[in-house]
């Protein structure tokens, strides 16, 4: 059915949570700000840092703009070096290349920082395309999955774009193409996926994702 599957990084790809703790971290305290529990930071992992901190943390875009700089340089520094591979993953893009399925990255992560961490994590390879955020964070999840289907001459109707949070769904949604949820990664529990978005599928390893092809 599907032609080309696209993925979200954090959350879906690889555990990044512990870098971008991190880089958050870092930044805030060197801005004289108060850091939030790591309850609340988790919720912002894979959200766009132009509006995580000026809609979260307070500051003007000049300021943030300075923070998110400060946050991408410690994250090249550190963040890139401490991601995971979830358990499966390898595995099933190994499938899906089998199965002579196109895929690929669709990430508010910077695109430099994804692109260096498929390849730490040695499954760059299997991507046909992989496009992220610029340095001006001028992109929403909505553009970056159409670029990759421009890129890859495929139709919305072949696409499905694979995420772990509801900003992964609406950008699919506005994008024109399926989604699919995991419930692995940081934003969607199993009991959220039961209980808030019943009319949404969900798959709670990846190699479950196979069922949908």
């Amino acid at each position: 059915m599907y032609k080309l599957i696209l993925f979200d990084f954090d959350g879906t790809i690889a555990d990044t949570s512990e870098g971008i703790l991190d880089s958050h971290c870092y930044t805030l305290k060197d801005f004289g700000c108060k850091i939030p529990t790591e309850e609340v930071l988790r919720k912002l992992i894979g959200g766009n840092l132009l509006n995580i901190y000026t809609k979260t943390f307070g500051f003007t875009e000049e300021r943030a703009r300075e923070a998110i700089s400060m946050y991408r340089k410690r994250y090249a520094d550190v963040g890139i070096h401490k991601a995971s591979l979830y358990p499966n993953f390898k595995n099933l893009l190994i499938k899906l290349k089998e199965n002579g399925v196109s895929i690929g990255v669709a990430t508010l992560k910077y695109e430099k920082f994804a692109k260096q961490m498929l390849f730490e994590m040695n499954v760059d390879g299997y991507f046909d395309v992989v496009f992220g955020m610029d340095k001006n964070d001028s992109f929403d999840k909505a553009m970056l999955i159409t670029k990759c289907i421009d890129k890859l001459s495929c139709e919305k109707e072949e696409t499905l774009f694979i995420g772990d949070t509801m900003n992964d769904y609406v950008g699919a949604e506005k994008a024109g193409v399926d989604f699919l949820g995991v419930t692995y990664g940081f934003g969607f529990s199993e009991n959220e996926s039961n209980i808030k978005h019943q009319d949404l599928q969900f798959v709670d390893n990846p190699l479950d994702i196979l069922r949908y092809l």
